[in-house]
């Protein structure tokens, strides 16, 4: 009797246990999301595929394992920046003023987006190369999602 319940308690841990392939899911919804947006997206498709990869995140990350949950956390946090860039640049449409407090927000956030402060014009902040620096980032992330192939 005693042997039978470390033994029950063994085999009913190891069946509670959940798969980890969350990462798979995650890395798929923003694969998916990167590929529209390096095509050229509009703010409102934009901000439904991050709701997507929101989704999927919220969803998946318990699934996912636990040394990869920072980076899913990071690639998450560079879309929502691409997020508002995007919502900013649609709100302030052609006039394209600069919000420096905004600017200076996003740049305290990554502070490699201080390479799209006058990228393209004097000292005015480049959506276009602020963008491509988020998805460049998230994207430099993925490999670490793939699922590394077994030898047979």
């Amino acid at each position: 009797m005693l042997l039978a319940l470390p033994l029950f308690l063994l085999l009913t841990s190891c069946h509670d246990q959940s798969p980890q392939n969350g990462h798979q899911l995650i890395a798929a919804a923003v694969r998916n999301l990167l590929d529209k947006s390096y095509a050229g997206i509009e703010y409102p498709a934009y901000r439904e595929g991050l709701k997507g990869v929101e989704m999927v995140m919220a969803q998946q990350l318990e699934f996912t394992p636990p040394p990869l949950r920072p980076r899913a956390e990071e690639m998450l946090s560079y879309l929502r920046t691409a997020e508002e860039i995007l919502r900013w640049q649609a709100e302030s449409g052609k006039s394209q003023t600069v919000n420096t407090k905004l600017v200076a927000s996003w740049i305290d956030r990554h502070p490699f987006l201080r390479a799209a402060v006058g990228a393209q014009t004097n000292s005015a902040f480049d959506v276009g190369t602020a963008l491509i620096l988020l998805w460049d980032k998230t994207n430099a992330l993925l490999p670490s999602f793939q699922v590394k192939s077994r030898p047979l």
